[in-house]
């Protein structure tokens, strides 16, 4: 007669390969949710400046987009009218992001023109954010950045790549 079964040393073999493989893949996998959230940071602020400004296009209207350091935005428009309200459109800082995600902007306020360009009378507007996450090391998080230009196009690009001629270089 054949007992079946594992004995006592198969499951603690088991058991310790299992160990070693999930201390290699917690870090991995803490890496990617980090990077997965800078990212949906910096199209989200994409997004809400394209926008902001195919809102400035269709109104014939000087459209204001608005960034708060937590990530949260909001779209309105600059000089309120029945047809044109100061709140068109809003995202508040819980969607995608976390606490850790850190967002620097050289403005909090871009302001878009009727023909969908940077508002040239704004004394100062936002150009350049860059979106990082605290809880990650720097050899394991890619900082994004979110570019404005005065043509009104947004893009977001990776500082970190320096190749000639890669569309994801700043």
């Amino acid at each position: 007669m054949r007992m079946r079964g594992f004995s006592l040393i198969e499951v603690m073999v088991t058991l310790a390969v299992l160990v070693a493989l999930g201390t290699l893949a917690v870090p991995a996998f803490q890496s990617a949710i980090g990077n997965a959230q800078i990212r949906t940071v910096a199209e989200s602020i994409r997004n809400g400046l394209q926008l902001a400004r195919n809102e400035a296009i269709k109104r014939n209207s000087r459209v204001r987009f608005v960034l708060q350091t937590d990530g949260s935005w909001q779209i309105g428009c600059v000089t309120v009218t029945s047809s044109c309200p100061a709140t068109l459109t809003q995202k508040s800082a819980v969607e995608g992001s976390s606490s850790q995600t850190v967002i620097s902007a050289d403005n909090n306020t871009a302001v878009f023109s009727g023909f969908g360009t940077r508002d040239p009378a704004a004394a100062s507007a936002l150009t350049v954010v860059t979106i990082s996450n605290t809880q990650m090391s720097a050899a394991d998080m890619r900082t994004l950045r979110v570019q404005l230009a005065a043509g009104g196009n947004v893009k977001v690009c990776d500082p970190s790549v320096t190749t000639s001629g890669d569309t994801r270089a700043c």
